[in-house]
């Protein structure tokens, strides 16, 4: 058994969920970056940061920075380590337009946008052979005006990993962006991604949630990488005409969180940035003719975020209780919980094992 600072690292048994150290271990912090965010597909930007050949955009899988951008000749999409081949230092940072080249700010390495190596300053004065020393190439791919990437190569192919979300978001094409928020928080990543997961709380802690959903209407479904609720909206919640619609909650292995209505996306992205700290990205798409409804959805989503926020921050205080054992989770209203743990604990007990995994770097 696989066993990290106390923690035994296990599928938890149907109805229990993992022991308190695993939300609040450094150690396991440190597994998670190696065993999950190394080997998944993560989301690091949309379609709109990169509209353009030689556009690029930053993110983070995990803590490796990586960057997303257009070939300038060609305007295919890629993805690289945003870290220099000769000492490591960081590219680009934001987002913006490169110049023809990509170029070090550290010794002036530069790169072309298919991250081949372009020069060297003082080359004559390298006795390494530097002239395959491109930029590591990252795999990257779409859904709707996602971009995902991952770096490993042995990873499914996003589609599969994706399950059912790209039908989900069929009509995103058409869709404008509307807004865009950023939280930092003191709490463990698997503790909002796990509240995304509960259909519990909603009653007791969200007011428009509850006036907007139609009580004990949602259906579950569990996919390899990830899973998703479908709840029915009020009558009085519907546009004229409209006789009935549904909105998707869910989230995509390991910290992606969508919501979809038939009109428009919300999404939160959970960045792990220590084992008790995290930051929040969400960005908002909807379809044109709902634009007037812009600001009332971004104040709707603050007040249910801050109603959000107040209670998971409560339980990365009453994890740190010495002596507390592992929890339980409802059978149906958090059985997505259940299946993130197992997917959670499946993943770092697969890391463990004794078979050769590789990464997408280049020699």
């Amino acid at each position: 058994m696989l066993v990290i600072d106390d923690v035994a690292i296990e599928p938890p048994a149907p109805g229990h969920l993992l022991p308190p150290a695993a939300f609040t271990s450094p150690a396991v912090f440190e597994l998670e970056q190696r065993a999950i965010f190394a080997r998944s597909w993560v989301h690091v930007a949309d379609l709109i940061d990169v509209p353009q050949p030689g556009d690029y955009a930053t993110a983070k899988i995990g803590r490796t920075p990586v960057i997303v951008l257009r070939d300038r000749k060609t305007g295919e999409l890629r993805a690289f380590l945003n870290a220099c081949r000769h000492r490591g230092a960081q590219l680009l940072e934001g987002r913006g337009t490169c110049d023809k080249q990509i170029k070090c700010p550290y010794h002036a390495w530069s790169y072309g946008t298919d991250g081949a190596l372009l020069g060297v300053p003082y080359r004559e004065d390298f006795s390494a052979d530097v002239s395959g020393l491109g930029l590591v190439p990252v795999r990257v791919g779409t859904c709707g005006p996602l971009i995902f990437a991952c770096l490993d190569a042995a990873a499914p192919p996003l589609a599969e990993w994706l399950g059912s979300l790209p039908a989900a978001l069929a009509a995103a094409a058409t869709w404008d962006f509307a807004w865009e928020l950023r939280y930092d928080v003191a709490i463990n990543w698997k503790i909002f991604v796990e509240n995304a997961n509960d259909g519990y709380h909603v009653p007791f802690v969200h007011d428009l949630l509850t006036d907007l959903l139609v009580p004990e209407s949602g259906t579950t479904t569990l996919e390899p990488h990830g899973a998703f609720s479908l709840a029915s909206v009020s009558a009085g919640y519907l546009p004229p005409g409209v006789d009935s619609a549904q909105i998707r909650f869910g989230a995509i292995f390991p910290n992606f969180i969508p919501v979809i209505s038939p009109s428009d996306l919300t999404y939160i992205r959970v960045d792990p940035i220590a084992h008790d700290r995290l930051a929040l990205f969400v960005r908002s798409y909807d379809s044109p003719e709902l634009a007037h409804l812009r600001e009332l959805r971004k104040l709707t989503f603050e007040h249910t975020t801050k109603q959000d926020l107040a209670v998971v921050t409560r339980v990365q205080a009453g994890l740190q209780a010495h002596g507390l054992p592992a929890g339980v989770h409802a059978g149906v209203l958090e059985e997505r919980i259940g299946h993130f743990e197992r997917v959670w604990a499946e993943a770092l007990i697969a890391d463990a094992a004794p078979k050769k995994r590789h990464l997408a770097i280049a020699p």
